[in-house]
């Protein structure tokens, strides 16, 4: 009997050292992502992006929106300062800086900080069910992108109206900006802050706030701007989830979350908030 009895022990053990063991790399991608992420923020918050738009909202046309936004180059010298990931939703978000020294921006020129530090945030995720947020916060950082281009460098408008017998035959109005800037930012970037500069609504659309200093912009063509207002200035963008207009909303799914290193409740809108532990 107390053989049977030791081997039964033996045998939970097994199993319950095996499940620990074999919690799976939902966690470790998740965090990777995020990673990754954080270090594309910082690239193009220091070294910069060249974004262009398209906007066509006339009265008779089918409304559309798009912005290409692209930024590349080497990095090193990024720090993790924290790395929060909810094991409910499988979520990850780390926050991270480096600080500057000499860097060529996304013109080639090489531009010399001093004592001056970045801080980011990323995002990462490997279930659907919540990867919209993410890609809504993705669409707001860009869309907040295009917002500075038209407060500094502004738009190309084309607009194009015919009327027949009184009624409206024909009317086109398009938007065009093409600019390069570096040297934007997110303000307060900490989950914890009670100014966060992103974020999303109750409706689950995403904002992304960015702050510049406009003595580091300048336009596709590389001619430095000269704008008359303040030297500090903050737009924000907006990224829905989906496309009421062309798409119907992903497939979800409720995955199951290994533990973390650092467990955090990450708040969605839609979803109940998780009972304290």
């Amino acid at each position: 009997m107390k053989l049977k009895l030791y081997l039964g022990v033996a045998v939970l053990l097994v199993i319950g050292f095996s499940a620990s063991c074999f919690a799976g790399n939902l966690q470790l991608m998740s965090e990777k992502m995020a990673k990754q992420d954080l270090r594309r923020n910082i690239v193009e918050s220091m070294i910069g992006y060249k974004v262009k738009s398209e906007g066509q909202f006339g009265l008779t046309q089918d409304a559309n929106y798009a912005i290409k936004e692209k930024s590349a180059a080497v990095i090193k010298g990024v720090v993790e300062d924290r790395i929060i990931y909810d094991k409910n939703k499988d979520i990850c978000i780390c926050i991270g800086h480096i600080d500057l020294g000499d860097v060529k921006n996304i013109l080639g020129e090489r531009i010399r900080y001093k004592n001056v530090r970045v801080n980011a945030v990323g995002f990462g995720t490997m279930s659907p069910e919540y990867r919209g947020h993410l890609m809504a916060l993705r669409a707001a950082l860009v869309n907040a992108y295009d917002e500075l281009a038209n407060v500094i460098v502004g738009q190309k408008i084309s607009s194009y109206t015919e009327v027949e017998n009184f009624v409206l035959a024909k009317d086109s109005n398009k938007s065009q900006v093409c600019a390069a800037v570096y040297g934007a930012y997110i303000p307060n970037v900490d989950i914890d802050h009670p100014q966060r500069g992103w974020g999303w609504d109750d409706s689950g659309n995403a904002f992304v706030k960015l702050n510049i200093d406009l003595g580091r912009v300048k336009d596709i063509l590389g001619q430095r701007i000269i704008y008359k207002g303040p030297n500090i200035i903050e737009v924000v963008g907006r990224g829905s989830q989906v496309d009421d207009l062309k798409s119907d909303a992903g497939a979800a799914r409720n995955p199951s979350a290994p533990l973390s290193s650092e467990s955090g409740s990450i708040q969605l809108p839609g979803y109940e908030p998780l009972p304290p532990k």
